[in-house]
């Protein structure tokens, strides 16, 4: 991108229950946004026409000519051919998303380029682009997203590996060991906030509608249950440095971001985490965090950025 781009990228991030819209220059300058209802359980076509919405508003706010705007970045949920723009599978919060093809329908509307990606993917390309990490266009760095699920995305310098599927990064469908059930069980099951409820779950297994938020408020609280709380968030602590430890081996990134969720109470949980860390053998080497700094607009960062990188490398 050279210093006289002035071609503008809208970024669109499509959350459970809010469509952000970005336009931003080739130089991460704001120049509008748009913030729309998801209202995903009215299915893909309510969806579809809410993002449209935000694209027709962003384009009305660009100051330049229409032409300016060089393309539209998607950041959506679950396996995405970013090719074709294509939802290969999904979860069911949205009815019918599975099978839509966003470059299409996004593209026949608006007439621009459109390039659509899994979220994960967007929010880190975004935090590396946008975020406060300190981090080049050659940086090699891994984003773990630690929400109702367990979302993640891997670049090596500065490019983002997605696998001869489009799965890579999908930490949460992994398995693991979980060492206090005997049992084998997706990563997600225990290293999520989903995860934080099931492994409290174990030591008060009446305690059927424990989240991880609630686990959360009840350290925070004090409450008379307080003690198998602080041990939920100490077990969840211990899955999750083991699950930093050996990306740390097998990646050796320049820094691994964690975001989503959880990260709104890591006030509670982040010397637990360093702990468990420091637990392990890191042979002298310490695991490279950063905690995610663009919060819910990351997604929509990275949808913009990737327009200018499938720009850049067009034809």
């Amino acid at each position: 991108m050279s210093a006289t781009d002035q071609s503008l990228a809208i970024g669109i991030d499509i959350g459970g229950t809010k469509i952000r819209g970005l336009l931003v220059d080739a130089h991460g300058t704001l120049h509008g946004e748009t913030r729309v209802p998801t209202n995903a359980q009215q299915g893909a076509s309510t969806v579809l026409a809410a993002i449209l919405q935000s694209v027709d508003a962003l384009t009305q706010a660009a100051k330049q000519p229409r032409q300016s705007i060089v393309g539209v970045g998607i950041s959506s949920a679950g396996v995405i051919e970013p090719t074709i723009g294509l939802v290969l599978s999904s979860a069911p919060q949205i009815p019918g998303w599975e099978g839509t093809n966003l470059k299409q329908a996004i593209g026949a509307h608006c007439a621009l380029p459109v390039i659509a990606d899994n979220d994960a993917n967007c929010a880190l390309v975004g935090e590396v682009w946008h975020g406060q990490h300190g981090l080049g266009d050659e940086a090699s760095a891994v984003m773990l997203t630690l929400g109702t699920g367990l979302g993640g995305a891997l670049m090596q310098n500065g490019k983002l590996i997605t696998g001869a599927h489009n799965l890579t990064g999908h930490y949460g469908i992994a398995r693991m060991w979980d060492r206090y059930s005997n049992a084998y069980v997706k990563v997600e099951h225990l290293v999520s906030g989903t995860g934080l409820g099931n492994i409290y779950r174990q030591l008060v297994p009446s305690a059927a509608e424990a989240t991880g938020a609630s686990v959360i408020a009840g350290v925070q609280a004090g409450e008379p249950q307080a003690r198998e709380a602080r041990e939920a968030l100490r077990r969840w602590c211990e899955h999750l440095a083991l699950q930093l430890f050996n990306i740390f081996w097998q990646i050796d990134p320049d820094r691994i971001i964690l975001g989503g969720g959880m990260i709104d109470s890591r006030e509670v949980w982040w010397p637990h985490l360093l702990a468990a860390l420091d637990a392990l053998d890191t042979r002298g080497q310490r695991v490279p965090l950063a905690v995610a700094s663009l919060g819910n607009d990351a997604g929509a960062w990275g949808a913009a950025r990737l327009v200018y990188d499938q720009r850049a490398v067009a034809p």
